[in-house]
């Protein structure tokens, strides 16, 4: 499997690691499960959105503490879900996760604006744990271009 963002030896970027069972053992929802909760009413979807981008502003918090991007970054995800016979589609794993971690950036005064200016770019990939692996996870690296 082609990846197309491979971790560099001696990597000086940020990392933010989010894990978890916090939804039907997965780590976070999809696209789809945001959509339907906005469909069945407006207050459930923002309830939804509310309550993951709290997970990520607690860990962002913890583990960058007072860490704040100097240029414009680009965001490599790496996924690593359950292989538990339910394979989801990676775009709405992607869009749910990318639209809750670049609100908290903005929140955790990270980056001030989540435009293209300051999000650059982002890549993902993403790995199926075998049966019993433990906890999903996901983990977000920071990559600060110096020369955008």
């Amino acid at each position: 499997m082609k990846l197309q963002f491979e971790i560099p030896e001696n990597c000086d970027m940020k990392k933010v690691v989010i894990s978890g069972n916090y939804f039907n053992g997965k780590t976070f929802p999809s696209l789809n499960n945001l959509l339907a909760e906005y469909s069945a009413h407006p207050k459930r979807g923002n309830s939804m959105k509310r309550k993951y981008q709290r997970i990520c502003n607690d860990e962002i918090r913890m583990q960058l503490p007072n860490y704040a991007a100097k240029s414009p970054i680009i965001l490599h995800y790496r996924y690593f879900e359950p292989q538990d016979g339910h394979i989801r589609d990676y775009p709405n794993i992607h869009g749910f996760v990318s639209k809750i971690f670049c609100d908290s950036l903005q929140d955790c005064k990270v980056i001030p604006n989540d435009n293209p200016k300051w999000l650059l770019n982002e890549t993902h990939d993403f790995f199926y744990l075998p049966e019993r692996w433990g906890e999903p996870y996901f983990e977000v690296y920071i990559e600060e271009v110096q020369d955008a």
